[in-house]
């Protein structure tokens, strides 16, 4: 009797362990952003830094964008931006140059707003001494 009582036990522990880890990887999953709206706004917000900086600097920007590796999304919460929810995404990415050995480790913060109908993403950057207001760019 004992055995039986103990394989029923063993059985109803890893099916509690089966509900548990569905209900956690449901719920995490339940209106966040895609992994490709967050590689699209990483591209989007290189693009635009680099934009910013040749302008800054008075040079011509480069012709070729920079290569997106190796994203580790370390944190992400949810705040509000003026009456809005988003999604505040941090973590570490690595990029370089095409045609250069040498990559490069950088750190992240995106925000990113989930579309009316809630079928696409947008990037939210923060307001600056030059733009006074957050700054929104559609995500293909």
């Amino acid at each position: 009797m004992l055995p039986l009582l103990l394989t029923l036990c063993r059985l109803a522990q890893r099916g509690a362990l089966i509900v548990l880890i569905l209900l956690l990887s449901g719920c995490a999953a339940v209106g966040q952003p895609p992994r490709q709206a967050l590689l699209q706004a990483l591209n989007l917000q290189v693009q635009l830094s680099q934009s910013e900086l040749a302008a800054a600097l008075q040079v011509s920007p480069r012709d070729s964008d920079p290569s997106l590796q190796r994203v580790r999304l370390d944190q992400q919460s949810i705040e509000k931006v003026e009456s809005h929810r988003v999604w505040l995404l941090r973590g570490r990415f690595d990029w370089r140059w095409p045609g250069e050995p040498l990559n490069v480790s950088n750190p992240f913060e995106v925000r990113l707003l989930r579309g009316e109908k809630g079928q696409t993403w947008r990037l939210l950057r923060p307001p600056t001494p030059e733009l006074p207001q957050w700054s929104s760019y559609p995500l293909s």
